[in-house]
């Protein structure tokens, strides 16, 4: 069994090692932006908005634990078989974006975004126990994810995205009636193309995102009797392939595109309760900081600071 775990090991690493190399900052596409003949203001708009929405995107379809509410990997079955975790999360934020129809430069939207996500997680590797209550070292699951995250076209955007993720998890604990679980976990988003604003509308900028994440996650809980208690921190790394317009002041609009990176820290909290022999169900809070404003020619990216977010899951593991 350990010759299986060290090669799922070493794609683990290399799913958390593999996202694409680093390419400029919001703030850079918007001044290129703006050099090419964009209004600075809707550039700076429109860039910012880009990266936020590639933030978002990784936030709503990796909201909190890789598994949720399940502190512990999953270990084997009697005979050596996986054991198996099935989960379906709903989640949900509140997103926010600039008036792409405000030439000042100033107001901003705010949208609810629901999501819905279905995991299947398999355990390929018990780990090594230590001493009679200490286990699970170096244990292993691997995870896979499909996420629709539900954005409306009445708040300008182009409608529901699909993202696909894929990852593993790694025991550094397995809760015992004396230690807590502690684990770790990395994941790597794909997400399909996500436009926000329409020049071809009343808007003066527009964004289209192809945003791609690397999740890092780690968590530590223990069952408390009547309810399972965990709480985690996470860092998210995000890619986005970015293409601004923005209008050019005489009727026009220019055109630019790069490739946009950013990264930022998560924390949350959840409580779990076992419904029956198999089943789980689980709520988790957290919140997300903010990115800083892109700012130029009077205009600015919204401030967004801290978003906080919310998920509730039903897991069923055999």
């Amino acid at each position: 069994m350990t010759r299986r775990a060290a090669p799922l090991l070493a794609l683990a690493l290399l799913l958390w090692a593999s996202g694409e190399a680093r390419a400029q900052s919001a703030a850079d596409l918007a001044s290129q932006c703006a050099t090419s003949g964009g209004d600075a203001s809707q550039c700076a708009r429109a860039a910012g908005a880009g990266r936020d929405l590639a933030g978002y995107v990784g936030v709503l379809a990796g909201p909190g634990a890789a598994l949720s509410g399940q502190s512990s990997t999953l270990g084997m079955r009697l005979g050596g078989m996986p054991r198996i975790a099935t989960s379906i999360r709903a989640a949900g934020l509140s997103v926010v974006t600039p008036d792409l129809t405000d030439a000042a430069g100033a107001r901003e939207r705010s949208s609810f975004v629901p999501a819905a996500e279905a995991t299947l997680a398999l355990g390929v590797f018990e780990g090594f126990s230590l001493l009679p209550t200490v286990g699970g070292l170096l244990s292993l699951d691997v995870v896979g994810s499909g996420s629709f995250l539900f954005f409306s076209d009445a708040d300008g955007f182009d409608g529901r995205l699909e993202v696909l993720s894929f990852g593993a998890r790694v025991g550094v604990l397995r809760e015992s009636f004396t230690l807590p679980a502690v684990t770790v976990s990395v994941a790597r988003r794909f997400a399909g193309a996500l436009r926000f604003g329409d020049v071809g509308g009343a808007d003066l900028g527009e964004v289209l995102v192809d945003p791609s994440v690397t999740s890092l996650r780690a968590t530590v809980g223990k069952d408390l009797f009547a309810f399972g208690v965990m709480a985690g921190v996470g860092w998210d790394d995000v890619s986005s392939q970015t293409t601004v317009r923005a209008t050019n002041g005489v009727g026009g609009f220019t055109n630019h595109r790069a490739s946009v990176d950013a990264s930022r820290r998560t924390y949350f909290g959840g409580l779990s309760k076992q419904l029956g022999v198999l089943s789980w169900f689980s709520a988790e809070l957290g919140w997300v900081q903010g990115f800083d404003p892109v700012t130029a020619g009077g205009g600015a990216s919204p401030d967004t600071g801290r978003t906080w977010y919310g998920s509730v899951a039903l897991v069923l593991k055999l």
